[in-house]
C-alpha cells in the first residue's frame, strides 16, 4: 500500500521562491545561437546555406518561449493556492496555539475535508461554500504509518 504526503507550513513557504533559471538561460543560448546563424547567412554570398538552420531553430525558441509562457502561468496559479494556504496554516496555528511549522496537511491547495496534523492529532477541515470560514473535528486515520510528510 502506498504513503499519504502531507505537506508541511515550511513547504508553502519555500515553493515561492521557486525559479527556472535554466529554462530562462536556455532561451537565451537558442536566441543568440539563432542571431549567429542570421548574422552568417547575411555575410555568406550563398542565401540559401543557413535558412533551414534559421528556420529550425527559430520554430524551438517559439517551442521553448511557449513552455516558459504555459510554466509561468501554473507558477501563478500554484503561488496563489500556496499563498492562501499559508494563511489558512497560519490562522489554525493561531486558533490551536501552536507554531505553524508543527502543522502538515494532505493537500497543496485548500479543499473541504482535507485532513491537517497537528503534532500528533489529525482533524478534518470542513469549509463554507466560499472557504471563509472553517471547523475543525478531531479525526482518526485508518494507517498512520503509511504517511510521509514533505518540506521539514
Amino acid at each position: 500500500m502506498g504513503y499519504v504526503e502531507f505537506f508541511t507550513y515550511n513547504y508553502f513557504v519555500n515553493q515561492s521562491s521557486n525559479s527556472h533559471i535554466y529554462q530562462y538561460l536556455l532561451v537565451i543560448l537558442v536566441l543568440l545561437i539563432v542571431l549567429l546563424f542570421i548574422l552568417k547567412r547575411s555575410k555568406n554570398k550563398s542565401r540559401l546555406k543557413y535558412r533551414d538552420l534559421i528556420i529550425l531553430l527559430s520554430l524551438l525558441l517559439v517551442f521553448l518561449i511557449g513552455i516558459q509562457t504555459n510554466d509561468y502561468q501554473k507558477g501563478k496559479a500554484e503561488k496563489g493556492n500556496y499563498s492562501q494556504m499559508i494563511f489558512f496554516l497560519e490562522a489554525v496555528s493561531k486558533k490551536k496555539l501552536v507554531d505553524p511549522e508543527t502543522i502538515s496537511v494532505n493537500y497543496k491547495y485548500l479543499k473541504d475535508e482535507m485532513v491537517l496534523k497537528i503534532n500528533n492529532k489529525y482533524y478534518q477541515v470542513n469549509f463554507n461554500s466560499d472557504f471563509t470560514t472553517f471547523k475543525l473535528e478531531e479525526t482518526v486515520l485508518v494507517n498512520d504509518e503509511s504517511i510521509k510528510v514533505t518540506g521539514k
